[in-house]
């Protein structure tokens, strides 16, 4: 059981309340409850659901209810969030051998710190890496200006950034967000079995530098549905920026 915050607590909330709505798959109303004692996580919320992805999203009401447990001797919280949600149901079935293995070389960061992500796919794919920020926007890492071919061959690893990419001014220093000492990010990668192009909607991300001006998750998620599952795999890896 890990200790958070009250922002984390409203996350976690809302994320089960899009699980349950994937769930469903239909866009209705959804009320959900993350269970928390003193901001304590006390069920699991998963990144991604295999049939369905929350397009659209409107929160109608959210409230925090403190109740008294004289059994446990401290109380614990509720965060109640209702939503109203869309959700785009995935297309087609998942391939069972086509995975993807991928980490970080680390899962919390301080400030400042340089990240590198590690990709093994099981089978020939193109690869697409984004950021996602904390504030849902997202940034593209791969492909780039200097990467523009993103074809990767069956159980060939790959390391982003390399000394090579380095030496061509590649970085992924990690930059919290001001004002606060920790910030919650994504890398998502998508593996495709043929070449997908996303345009220019969401900003390149290579140089460590955000000018604010790209699309948000809720972008991604409408163009990825559209690409039937049997010719995708993907992850999710979230980490942490703190600030000392």
């Amino acid at each position: 059981m890990e200790n958070i915050t009250k922002e984390d607590a409203r996350r976690l909330a809302i994320e089960d309340a899009e699980r349950n709505a994937v769930e469903q798959v239909a866009g209705v109303t959804v009320s959900a409850d993350t269970l928390v004692s003193n901001f304590t996580v006390s069920s699991d919320v998963i990144s991604a659901i295999p049939y369905g992805k929350v397009i659209e999203r409107e929160i109608l009401t959210e409230d925090i209810q403190v109740i008294k447990d004289e059994t446990k001797g401290r109380p614990y919280s509720i965060y109640h969030v209702k939503m109203k949600v869309k959700v785009a149901k995935e297309k087609g079935v998942a391939d069972p051998y086509f995975k993807l293995d991928a980490s970080l070389n680390r899962t919390v960061f301080k400030d400042g710190e340089e990240m590198q992500i590690k990709i093994k796919p099981a089978r020939d794919c193109y690869i697409t890496i984004f950021n996602i920020l904390e504030d849902d926007s997202v940034l593209t890492l791969i492909p780039n200006r200097h990467i523009r071919d993103t074809f990767i061959k069956a159980n060939e690893h790959l390391l982003f950034p390399d000394e090579d990419m380095k030496k061509m001014g590649i970085n992924l220093k990690v930059h919290g967000v001001d004002g606060k000492n920790v910030t919650k990010e994504k890398i998502y990668i998508l593996c495709f079995k043929q070449p997908v192009d996303f345009g220019n909607k969401f900003e390149e991300g290579i140089f460590g530098i955000y000018k604010g001006s790209s699309a948000f998750i809720k972008e991604l998620k409408r163009e990825v549905v559209d690409i039937p599952l049997s010719e995708r795999t993907e992850r999710f890896l979230p980490y942490e920026i703190r600030k000392e």
